[in-house]
């Protein structure tokens, strides 16, 4: 199960993971941040909208098992499968708002801020791009002030850019193409599997499609409050 796999990519130390080095004030949140992340859209730009999705997922992830340890609350984790199924087919993720007083604080804050990113950008994106956009930046930035060690983060992501946009090249967008949005899966360009967020490991082109059906096949509903069924 996705939510239950640290990815091989994220590779953090447990002895880093505590005590927490950041300052965390859930009524300030992003003004305590110190980077700047407009270059990530810029940069994904350049790839399909269906790899711009799972980078979003990717940075999710690194913010997800930044904190795994140090909760027992199963909703990260749901919501990671949930918006991997929605990188497949948006429908599969449901429209949910967390009731902010119940994450709050220097663990289940940026926890939050990440699941109420991450949502638009793989329910919405398709048609309003700019919640990708805004996904991008947010999340790096939250990942850069959260993790121990930024700049092994920041080498990660960049590799990953550069990875992603070769692999996964832009989808010429053609507005009459597709008038009635029929066919947003193909617009999204071919299935990527989450290997190819790992710049370690050498990425399978026809590794997308059969990851996919797998994660989908283990999609249960009944399990998962994120996850819609099939259409």
């Amino acid at each position: 199960m996705i939510e239950g796999t640290c990815p091989s990519y994220v590779k953090l130390e447990p002895h880093l993971l505590v005590p927490l080095r950041y300052v965390w004030d859930d009524t300030r949140a992003s003004r305590d941040f110190r980077t700047r992340a407009d270059w990530v859209p810029q940069a994904a730009a350049r790839m399909s909208t269906r790899a711009q999705m799972v980078l979003c997922m990717g940075l999710y992830e690194w913010v997800l098992w930044r904190f795994a340890p140090l909760h027992d609350d199963p909703v990260p984790g749901q919501v990671a499968q949930a918006a991997w199924c929605g990188t497949i087919d948006p429908r599969m993720l449901r429209f949910f708002e967390l009731t902010r007083p119940d994450w709050t604080g220097p663990v289940r804050g940026p926890l939050w801020c990440a699941m109420t990113w991450l949502r638009p950008a793989i329910a919405a994106g398709d048609d309003y791009p700019l919640e990708i956009d805004d996904a991008l930046q947010y999340l790096t930035r939250l990942a850069m002030h959260v993790l121990p060690e930024p700049a092994r983060f920041e080498r990660w992501l960049r590799a990953v850019l550069l990875r992603l946009a070769a692999l996964f090249p832009a989808v010429p967008n053609d507005p009459f193409d597709d008038l009635f949005g029929e066919e947003v899966r193909r617009r999204r360009g071919p299935p990527i599997a989450r290997d190819a967020l790992d710049p370690d490991v050498t990425y399978d082109l026809g590794s997308g499609a059969p990851w996919s059906a797998a994660l989908l096949a283990q999609a249960d509903p009944s399990a998962n409050p994120y996850l819609a069924s099939r259409p």
